[in-house]
C-alpha cells in the first residue's frame, strides 16, 4: 500500500494539519460526501459533506491564537481509522481539548468519521507542559 493511500499516513497528516490549523488542507481530507457525527458536550453535530465536517472542526480550534499538539495516536482497528489527538488551546487562557475518531478512509479520503470530544478543559492551576513538540 502507497503512502499517499495509506489510511495511517492520511491520518498522521490529518492531525498536523488540524494542529497547525491548515483549514483548507484539513478540508481536503474529507471526501466530498462524508458521514460526520461528532459527539461534543453541546449534544450531536452532523455533517454529510466535507466542507461542513472541516468547518465545525475550524469552529472548535479556529479562535485559538495558539494550538499546540501534546500526543496523539493514529493506528488501525481492524478496517478503521482510529486517531485520538490532545491538543492545549490558548484563547482568553489555556485549555485542553482531547477529541477520539473513528474514521472510515477510501482513496485517502475521510468517508466516515465518528468522533467524541471532551470539550475544552480549563487549565486551571495546572503545571503546563513546554510548547515543544
Amino acid at each position: 500500500m502507497s503512502q499517499l493511500t495509506d489510511p495511517i499516513s492520511t491520518g498522521r497528516r490529518f492531525v498536523d494539519a488540524l494542529a497547525r490549523q491548515s483549514w483548507e488542507e484539513l478540508a481536503d481530507y474529507f471526501g466530498a460526501a462524508v458521514r460526520f457525527r461528532a459527539l461534543i458536550p453541546g449534544g450531536l453535530v452532523v455533517a454529510d459533506d466535507g466542507r461542513t465536517a472541516a468547518q465545525h472542526l475550524r469552529k472548535w480550534f479556529g479562535d485559538a491564537d495558539r494550538l499546540v499538539l501534546l500526543s496523539s495516536n493514529v493506528e488501525m482497528v481492524r478496517d478503521r481509522l482510529h486517531m485520538t489527538y490532545r491538543l492545549r488551546a490558548h484563547e482568553d487562557q489555556w485549555y485542553v481539548a482531547e477529541q477520539q475518531t473513528y474514521c472510515t478512509i477510501r482513496d485517502a479520503q475521510i468517508t466516515t468519521m465518528d468522533l467524541l470530544c471532551s470539550g475544552f478543559r480549563p487549565e486551571r492551576g495546572e503545571t503546563r507542559p513546554s510548547d515543544a513538540i
